[in-house]
């Protein structure tokens, strides 16, 4: 039997071949841009919703579908405990040698939270300092098709940039916006812009001290800002299709006064960062981690806060502070940070202290005696051989006679 006849006997047995509903004949089959939540970009409403929506953010449509949002911050305001007057003296942190460049301050929000392909930026704002004031920019986008003059209106704002500066930007902002500009075959200004991310050193101060190193966590404790009605960020996809698919503003205007609150506390967090170096009793920081920042680019300096602090210090900012003192060759501050912490057995110092008294002090008892409390490992049994070794050489004629000599 072939296959053809075998195929026609089963077609016969179930009752023939039936033909299979195509999507045309089906009354109520779902169109699918609206099954994957895409809006229908010709919706009548939109150029009356647009310019409604573009009044009451008091921005302008600078293009179809490209709202812009311009607003002066006067530094005579507050945000919340600070100051704004504080920021017209320019921020520096730890090895920063570029305190003159223009920063301008960068934040997006998104079509999602994960990234990928299909992410991109609906909205994109940004500020700068000039004299008296912050000037904040936003770009927001209420169609698909007008992401591309967005990416074009902002690579032409950020060309007097000179750095950017961002919260979490490294990982997130950045790469998203690069790969926009790379899809829409855009010249982008990102590549020769240097990037400051301020999760970084945030995390480096805080993260043993603080539930985690959030924008809003750094707001609170560092500015003393508690926002009011605010909208979480991890609403904003859901407002900007909310306006895109049935025009609804409401969620969408919170969105995008997030974004400026967000974009203000970035600039007055680089200020208050860097003043939290000058003068770190100020908050409850990790000492160990920001003398570490400090001594990779000033170690006089580093030894300096720790010196100034040790009292107070814990086990890793006294062990660091030894390590400094030992590179600037004052080896009786050294042994006696040391000391300290051999008391409560720390393995850090024991070793230090047995190689101190093995080649500097040249007290072989003594470098075996700190040598002995080290944990039992292999390093520990070769260090011990060595010693007797040398304690043995010592003992020998000839060593006596070339001490006599000597």
């Amino acid at each position: 039997m072939t296959l053809k006849t075998r195929l026609s006997q089963l077609q016969s047995q179930a009752g023939g071949r039936q033909k299979a509903p195509t999507l045309s004949h089906q009354p109520n089959a779902l169109k699918i841009p609206h099954r994957v939540g895409q809006p229908n970009r010709d919706s009548s409403h939109r150029p009356h919703s647009d310019s409604r929506l573009a009044e009451q953010l008091e921005g302008r449509l600078i293009a179809e579908g490209v709202i812009q949002i311009e607003k002066q911050i006067p530094l005579n305001s507050k945000l919340g405990a600070m100051q704004l007057s504080e920021l017209q003296t320019a921020p520096q942190l730890p090895g920063d040698d570029r305190v003159t460049l223009k920063n301008y301050y960068l934040d997006t929000e998104t079509t999602g939270l994960s990234g990928g392909s299909g992410t991109l930026a609906f909205l994109i704002g940004y500020a700068w300092m000039e004299r008296s004031a912050i000037y904040l920019r936003q770009l927001l986008i209420t169609r698909f098709s007008a992401e591309t003059k967005m990416l074009e209106k902002i690579a032409l704002g950020l060309e007097t940039a000179e750095r950017l500066v961002s919260y979490n930007g490294k990982s997130y902002d950045l790469p998203l916006l690069i790969s926009r500009f790379r899809i829409s075959s855009r010249k982008q200004q990102f590549d020769r812009l240097p990037h400051l991310d301020l999760l970084h050193p945030t995390r480096r101060l805080f993260r043993h001290h603080w539930p985690n190193c959030r924008l809003a966590t750094l707001e609170q404790r560092l500015l003393g800002y508690h926002r009011v009605g605010d909208l979480p960020g991890s609403e904003a996809p859901a407002a900007w299709f909310d306006y895109l698919q049935r025009g609804s503003e409401q969620k969408l205007l919170k969105v995008v006064e997030h974004n400026q609150n967000d974009i203000v506390s970035l600039v007055a967090a680089h200020t208050e960062l860097a003043r939290i170096t000058r003068e770190p009793d100020r908050y409850d920081l990790d000492l160990y981690s920001l003398a570490r920042w400090i001594g990779k680019f000033d170690r006089e300096q580093a030894c300096d806060l720790l010196r100034k602090r040790v009292e107070q210090a814990d086990e890793r900012s006294k062990g660091y502070l030894a390590h400094l003192l030992q590179k600037s060759g004052d080896w009786q501050g050294a042994t006696q940070l040391w000391y300290q912490l051999a008391q409560n057995r720390c393995p850090e110092a024991l070793e230090k202290l047995a190689k101190y008294h093995e080649h500097v002090s040249k007290d072989l008892e003594a470098a075996r005696h700190y040598c002995r409390q080290l944990p039992d490992c292999q390093a520990r049994t070769h260090r011990l051989r060595r010693l007797q070794r040398k304690a043995d050489l010592r003992l020998s004629p000839a060593y006596q006679f070339t001490v006599l000599q000597s």
